[in-house]
Formats: structure tokens, sequence, C-alpha cells
């Protein structure tokens, strides 16, 4: 035979055989080998889901006059007694040019006392910057959150200070044309719409709006502490009267009511009064709340829950029925899966007074990680659980470990498997 043609052979048996033990040991080490999740950091709220029903200190505004209404005050802003929420005029057409003339007007006046500061160089360029950059900030937070009440004026702001900067770079002398022609529109719609025929005031202070559902006097806001279950079941609807202007919320508190089962009910009574309420379609915000009333008929029944909130925006000023997020208390620790959690027995040592070692074994609930070749069992301190994982206390207090020992971040925590013990060597 060819003594290349035998070397070929060879170094293609050797190389076979080297992929054969290759494969061998991977296939062995695959019937070994435990499936495993790290141990990593993660921060929950335990929430209460429910639906709310949400009742405030609300006074509709009637209107006696007879014409077209154009609003003074937006949707969500603070008003005092006696306060002009609108204006009346004899047609559409009037009222339309009055409020383009009134929008025109704030143009004009921003545009004034940005041309006098800027050229009086009370600003400096860099507060230009960071006023633009927290008012761009603030405007997608208001998107964010729903605010959409604020978002035209905080539209309106964010030109000005990118005026404010147009100007005082120098790419725009001046703004006196605008103003001159914002002067003369304003003029022309003034002079050609008839004046106002009346206005529209609250009786009380508070935040305005324009929108009325009908149930504002569904429930008695001084009775809140008569409310009942049943009552909140099936509320009743009102019919809007024809001459009503729009609505003031008196007080800045506000209530929130729903039904919660035993279950929930118990943790609500034993919690301590401060939460935070989730109203998904009204807020994309938490809002702080306190717990002002558990009530129960019995003790295994379903119970109503009342909070009390003091944080209002336009979004919460429309908001009745809502799916509700009560949120309790918030957990960091370690996340592990359910499935990883064993009981198993631990040791620990202790020493007499005369230094000699006893040792104690009790079983505990933990979970088996891999160190290195070796498997380790480990106690664990649980904070929070949920259906398919729990929140694992890293340094619990002093005594709460049996021998002291538990997971880290980053352990390799074993989540499948069988015939795991501590100690057991793995290939």
């Amino acid at each position: 035979m060819d003594k290349l043609l035998f070397k070929r052979i060879l170094v293609a048996a050797l190389t076979l055989l080297a992929i054969i033990y290759v494969a061998y040991l991977l296939i062995s080490a695959n019937f070994d080998m435990y499936p495993t999740e790290n141990a990593v950091q993660a921060t929950v709220t335990d929430r209460i889901s429910s639906d709310a029903f949400i009742i405030r200190d609300e006074n509709l505004i009637e209107n006696s006059a007879k014409g077209v209404l154009s609003y003074s005050v937006a949707n969500g802003e603070a008003v005092n007694a006696d306060g002009e929420i609108a204006k009346v005029y004899a047609n559409a057409e009037d009222a339309l040019s009055h409020t383009k003339a009134e929008s025109l007007q704030k143009k004009k006046e921003s545009l004034e006392y940005i041309q006098k500061n800027t050229i009086s160089g009370t600003m400096s360029i860099d507060i230009i910057n960071n006023n633009i950059k927290n008012k761009l900030i603030n405007y997608l937070d208001d998107i964010n959150n729903g605010n959409l009440g604020k978002t035209s004026s905080d539209a309106d702001t964010l030109l000005s200070y990118i005026n404010q900067r147009q100007l005082y770079t120098g790419k725009i002398t001046d703004f006196s044309s605008e103003i001159a022609s914002l002067s003369e529109q304003i003029s022309t719609l003034n002079s050609s719409a008839g004046s106002s025929i009346g206005s529209i005031k609250t009786p009380k202070a508070g935040y305005f709006t324009e929108f009325c559902d009908g149930y504002e006097k569904t429930f008695s806001y001084d009775d809140i502490d008569k409310l009942t279950l049943d009552d909140i079941k099936d509320p009743k609807k009102g019919s809007i009267p024809d001459n009503i202007a729009g609505k003031v919320i008196g007080n800045v508190k506000w209530y929130v009511a729903c039904e919660v089962n035993s279950d929930q009910a118990a943790s609500l009574n034993i919690w301590d009064s401060a939460v935070t309420v989730l109203l998904s379609e009204a807020s994309s915000e938490a809002i702080p709340a306190e717990i002002y009333r558990v009530s129960q008929a019995e003790k295994d029944s379903n119970a109503l829950v009342i909070l009390r909130c003091d944080y209002m925006n336009d979004g919460i000023l429309e908001a009745r029925h809502e799916p509700i997020e009560i949120g309790m208390g918030t957990y960091t620790g370690l996340r592990v899966s359910k499935r990883a959690i064993h009981d198993d027995f631990v040791t620990k040592t202790t020493y007499d007074d005369n230094d000699n070692p006893h040792k104690e074994e009790k079983k505990v609930q933990g979970v088996y990680v891999i160190y290195g070749s070796e498997v380790q069992f480990k106690q664990i301190s649980i904070l929070y659980a949920d259906e398919d994982y729990v929140i694992c206390d890293p340094n619990p207090e002093e005594g709460v470990l049996f021998n002291g020992t538990t997971i880290s971040l980053y352990d390799k925590v074993i989540v499948k498997g069988d015939d795991l013990y501590d100690g057991k060597v793995i290939h």
C-alpha cells in the first residue's frame, strides 16, 4: 500500500475516533446536566386588582344665559369662587372669533416678553437650553401620563423657549413684524365680532372641567361613611340637564370605592394605611393613597374598600368606572422560580464553653445551587411570593436563617431535576 495513502487513512481514522470521543463526552455531560437559572435582583409590588367607582365633591355649574359658550379656563385648571369659567356670545361665529383673538393675544404677549428679556440680557444661553430640555421632558411626561390637557400649554411654552433661542443666537433679529401682524389680526377679529352678552361663574372654588357623565349626584360626597358594597354594585346614572356648563371639583380629596375578596380584605386590614392606586385608563402613574375604610358584613365575605386620594390631574377629573390596582408593599430581592424550591436538611455547628463542637440539623425550605461540579442546598428567606416565582431576601436579619447561609446574586439555581441532595457531584 502506498505510504501516503496509508497516512491519510490513519489520520482520517484518528480524526473520526476523536470526533466520536468528543461527542460521547458532550452527550454524557448533557445527561448529567440540570437546567438552571441565575438568581437575579428584582423589585415587585404586591397588588390587588379590582374595578373601582370614583367619588368626588362635584358641583354642577348651571348656565341660565341663552347663547354660545366660549370657555375662559381649561379642563383641570383651578378656579376661584365666583370666578369666570366661560363667556356667552350671541352666536358661534362671535364665540369662535373671540376665542381665536384670545389665543393670538397670548402669542403676541409671549413674543413681546421674549424680545424684551432676551435683548435686555436677562437670559443666558445655558438657561434657555435648560428650559427647552426641561419643558420637552415635561411635554413627553404629560403625554405618557395621560395629562393631555397640559400638552397644549407645554407646546406653547416650548415654542416660546425655541423662539427665545433663535433671537439670542441671532438667527432672528427681532419679532417686530410678527407682533405687528398679530396685533392687526386681533383688532380685526375683535371689531368684526359682537361682544359677549354674559358670563358663567362658578359658585365654588376648585378644579374645573366641562366633562359631565351623569354620576355626579349618584353618591353624596359627604355621606361617604354610609356607602355600602351593594351601593357600588349598581350605581344609578342620572341625566345631564341641557343648561349645565360644566362642574367644579370642590375638594382636593377624592375617594376610590371597590370590591375585594375576603383574603384581600384581610391583607388590607393589617396593612399600613399608605398604598398606591393605579388607574391605568386615566393615568399611567401610580397615585399615592390611604386606606380610608374596609367594610365587611362577615369575616369570610367580600368587602367594600374605600381609598382616599388627594392628587389631581385632568385625566382623573374625568375618570369614573376604572380598572384599578392597589399597590401595597414593594419588595426587592433575588428572584427564584417556585419550581426550584425544595425541603431539605441543613446543618450548623455550635461550640460549648469547652470549645467542643455540636452539630445540629434542621429541615428548611431552600434551593439547590451548582458550585463548580457540586450541588449545594441553601436555605431561603421569602419576602414575596407570586404564582410562578418568589423574591428572596439576600441579607436576612440575624436568626432568620438556621445556619446563616443563603443564596447570593447570580447563583446558578437548579430549577428541575431528580435525585438532588446537598454535596452531590455532577459531571
